[in-house]
């Protein structure tokens, strides 16, 4: 069987590409309006050097940072040198991606003076009328599908988290037609590639019911709350609270029974945003007369996260080791402290360490050993009558043998710290210093409480007191190994092996 088309209707389409799946639906579509009529698309701030002006938003004192701005005049004013900078990121929708923040003090002054040693110019800071303003982003280049996001007042964006403005009448429709299962289809035909530039968004073909606008809002205002909700639950976020298996009066709760609640709840937020997904591309697909892309409804497709037992409770030791140093308290929700003026007053249930170094070593030398104070914290959250229970439900959750301790110490000593710049993207806030692949000695500060003499202090009151420990203990196992029967010596050699380093 044999189809034949003009190709001349290609014309219709922005590029001219030639589609296959093209059928007489889609070219009425692209008769009509494109989004660039309807909305204003557009690129942002070039700094001309990101390591020089952009940072994570965990990497500066909090007290710096103005999230307020809503215009270039208001951000000027603040007086403030870092501002929310949107730079697109992995794939995520309707909400999240707010990672970095940008150097924009005294209205950008740096950055739009920022030139190479010949003089030139290197930095394009382009439409800054539009900075600070609400808007819908998209990422550039994306290694998979491709995803839009709602930005509140607030960011200046990057020419990676390219976005456009609209009237707020019709910005979540807008929203609700570039996630839906229709612009996925049509986005694949007019870019295959893994490139979304402005102009490929810019030519989508829009079509304004007007007796649906208010029913697509209503439904996408529903899917930015939702998976803002989900954005906030992890300490990734600026405006995380508090750890989600950590919520009301807990006392003697038991742990398995706040994951379960936390699993149920979070299952039900992703059914939901599913579904009301599926509502809005359906409501596309009839609008438009297409069919869309049925790898729009795949649970992969939807950005928020169930609920893995695994992962919850390193991020619970995450938020535990958090309160360790003060960065966050039982007490109060949010940051409680990354900068500024310490107030002690905000750590009554659980103490921060006063010296801001907690050591990991192979067993409990220190009153402020990490496993001690884990332990602690665990006692604190829960109470002591599930203490024990607790600990287990936390060792097999992490998947190690052996007492549970021992499985919470193997994970400080083994896997803590890499999970910890797997979450921080390389860029740790809390800081290891370790002795060597023996484990003999590792500790961790925090970086927002380090102080000119914290290394010194790490030094003399640590790794001197553990020395001493260690040749004292090599003293005393030499002395019962002489002495000692053929069976026993050997179980005393092993330990003094372990000790001496002799035995790996």
């Amino acid at each position: 069987m044999q189809f034949c088309v003009n190709t001349l209707r290609f014309n219709d389409i922005p590029g001219t590409p030639w589609i296959y799946e093209a059928n007489e639906e889609l070219f009425h579509a692209f008769k009509g309006s494109t989004l660039r009529d309807l909305a204003t698309p557009k690129v942002g701030l070039q700094t001309g050097e990101n390591n020089k002006f952009i940072r994570l938003w965990h990497e500066v004192s909090y007290q710096k940072i103005y999230f307020l701005a809503h215009s270039i005049d208001d951000a000027k004013k603040s007086g403030f040198k870092w501002f929310p900078y949107n730079k697109g990121g992995d794939y995520r929708k309707w909400y999240g991606n707010n990672d970095y923040i940008v150097n924009w003090e005294n209205d950008g002054f740096d950055i739009k003076h920022f030139k190479n040693d010949k003089g030139k110019l290197r930095s394009r800071p382009q439409n800054t009328e539009y900075y600070f303003r609400h808007c819908v982003s998209w990422s550039k280049i994306s290694a998979g599908s491709i995803s839009f996001r709602f930005k509140e007042d607030g960011f200046i964006f990057d020419v990676a988290g390219t976005s456009f403005f609209a009237n707020d009448s019709l910005l979540y429709y807008l929203a609700g037609f570039c996630n839906s299962s229709v612009a996925l289809r049509i986005v694949k035909m007019i870019s295959p590639t893994m490139n979304y530039e402005v102009g490929h968004i810019a030519s989508f073909p829009i079509i304004v019911d007007k007796n649906r606008v208010d029913e697509v809002s209503e439904l996408v205002k529903k899917c930015i709350e939702i998976s803002k909700e989900d954005w906030n639950l992890y300490e990734i976020s600026w405006d995380f609270a508090k750890h989600p298996l950590v919520f009301g009066n807990m006392m003697n709760a038991t742990m398995k029974k706040a994951y379960e609640e936390f699993e149920k709840t979070s299952n039900l937020r992703f059914t939901c945003l599913k579904n009301l997904e599926k509502k809005i591309s359906i409501i596309f697909e009839e609008i438009y007369s297409f069919e869309g892309d049925e790898t729009a409804f795949e649970d992969s497709s939807i950005s928020v996260r169930k609920a893995n037992v695994e992962r919850e409770i390193k991020s619970f030791i995450s938020y535990a080791v958090g309160c360790m140093f003060g960065r966050y308290s039982l007490d109060v929700d949010g940051l409680a402290y990354a900068g500024g003026e310490w107030d002690a007053s905000k750590y009554a249930s659980f103490p921060a360490d006063k010296d801001n170094i907690i050591p990991i070593c192979d067993d409990e030398y220190f009153e402020d050993d990490i496993v001690g104070l884990f332990v602690e914290f665990v006692k604190t959250v829960y109470g002591a009558d599930t203490l024990d229970e607790n600990l287990k439900f936390i060792a097999d959750a992490l998947g190690g043998k052996g007492q549970p301790k021992d499985v919470i110490r193997n994970y400080f000593l083994s896997d803590f710290y890499s999970d910890h710049c797997k979450i921080y993207q390389k860029r740790p806030i809390y800081w290891l210093f370790d002795s060597g692949k023996k484990n003999g000695f590792k500790a961790l500060i925090y970086m927002h409480r380090y102080q000119p003499d914290t290394i010194a202090r790490i030094r003399t009151d640590y790794v001197h007191e553990q020395q001493a420990r260690y040749r004292t203990a090599i003293a005393d196992l030499e002395q019962r190994i002489a002495n000692a029967s053929t069976g026993e010596r050997v179980k005393l050699n092993k330990k003094l092996n372990h000790l001496t380093g002799t035995g790996y």
